[in-house]
């Protein structure tokens, strides 16, 4: 895949709406895209989608690797007299960066309206206001109606969902920003695999996966796990980086530094789960990295967790990593990744991938 098909594709998957929950437009296409690939893919009950390469070592143990479809957002819970639209989130959504963001509002059938998280205007706020981010429950969003009856004419009720509006933009001479770049940049990935194992017969089975839910409730790996019968798994969402003024020290990881694996992580806040990484899996993506010329980044830290958190403790225990492109900026309207950092991402697994047989053992030691 050369840069300028890596832009185009990153920038079609980010222009896809796909709140978690909602995601069936995205996986209908990444299904079409990956079927033309795979020797079988198919959509499950819940919606990841699956696509299966075959191994020729029916003794190797099998591989998920899987990057989620969906994104947070915002579901609708409200509509006033006048029109207006009143939102919960779906997700990690920064809400003191939202006011004033386009957006694009889901209708119950399907389509989507554009409309705008209202910001106060600033020469009315009191001083007060003006010295702090609102609350999104003061918030609304504006589509141009003027009514509920007009609201509803479009299709838009309680329950709908609403995204940040598809933005795409290159910066310097390697990088590119936009929104929901997380996790389309791990779906590219998933599609720069397979077109590598079209071509290169896998020993161990492989299954590439695009999950659903994971803003939601980090579940729905879970649940492809469950239907391909993995022995491991790779979830590919990079590790946030550390490399700019109000985040240095929090990590070693940077944009143009190479892909980054996360060691540890782990979510206290009610959940008390997170992963950490298997030994045996990150010493061979270490060996495969050192045979490949490329730098790898090592991440560790609280406050976050993949799906991987619920994979590992499906069947008897399934080995896991969580590895990919870092970025910055996360969940924000701007996400940012170097592309060079994504091309070796891909590199990095199609390597690993072709490193498995029947020899590598699962075992945690």
């Amino acid at each position: 895949m050369d840069r300028n098909e890596r832009k185009e594709l990153l920038r079609e998957y980010m222009a896809i709406p796909r709140l978690s929950g909602y995601e069936g437009e995205m996986g209908y296409r990444f299904c079409e895209d990956l079927g033309k690939l795979a020797d079988r893919a198919e959509i499950d009950e819940i919606g990841n989608v699956i696509g299966t390469f075959d191994g020729s070592e029916p003794d190797a143990p099998a591989l998920m690797i899987f990057a989620h479809m969906d994104t947070i957002g915002f579901i609708i819970t409200s509509i006033d007299e006048g029109g207006f639209i009143k939102v919960d989130r779906m997700g990690g959504v920064p809400e003191k960066a939202v006011s004033a963001t386009a957006v694009r509002v889901g209708t119950e059938d399907g389509g989507y309206v554009d409309g705008i998280i209202a910001a106060k205007a600033y020469h009315v706020q009191s001083a007060q206001e003006k010295e702090r981010a609102d609350s999104l429950s003061n918030m609304f969003i504006d589509i141009g109606t003027e009514s509920r009856e007009q609201t509803h004419a479009l299709g838009v009720h309680v329950g709908c969902p609403v995204v940040y509006a598809p933005r795409f933009m290159e910066i310097g001479t390697d990088r590119v920003a936009g929104s929901y770049l997380d996790d389309a940049s791990g779906l590219v990935t998933l599609l720069e695999v397979a077109r590598h194992l079209r071509e290169n017969r896998p020993k161990a089975t492989v299954h590439l996966v695009g999950t659903v839910w994971e803003e939601f409730n980090a579940r729905g790996a879970m649940i492809a796990a469950r239907s391909v019968k993995t022995n491991m798994a790779i979830c590919l969402l990079g590790p946030g980086a550390g490399d700019t003024p109000d985040q240095r020290g929090i990590n070693n990881v940077r944009l143009g530094g190479g892909p980054g694996i996360t060691l540890f992580n782990f979510h206290g806040k009610g959940t008390l789960n997170g992963c950490v990484a298997h030994r045996g899996m990150f010493n061979r993506m270490k060996e495969c990295a050192a045979a490949e010329g490329i730098s790898l980044q090592r991440s560790a830290g609280r406050g976050a967790l993949s799906d991987t958190a619920y994979i590992q403790l499906e069947e008897k225990g399934i080995p896991c990593l969580d590895m990919g492109t870092p970025d910055r900026y996360s969940h924000s309207m701007l996400e940012c990744l170097s592309l060079s950092d994504h091309e070796q991402t891909g590199r990095l697994l199609c390597a690993f991938v072709d490193s498995l047989d029947s020899s590598f053992q699962t075992k945690r030691y």
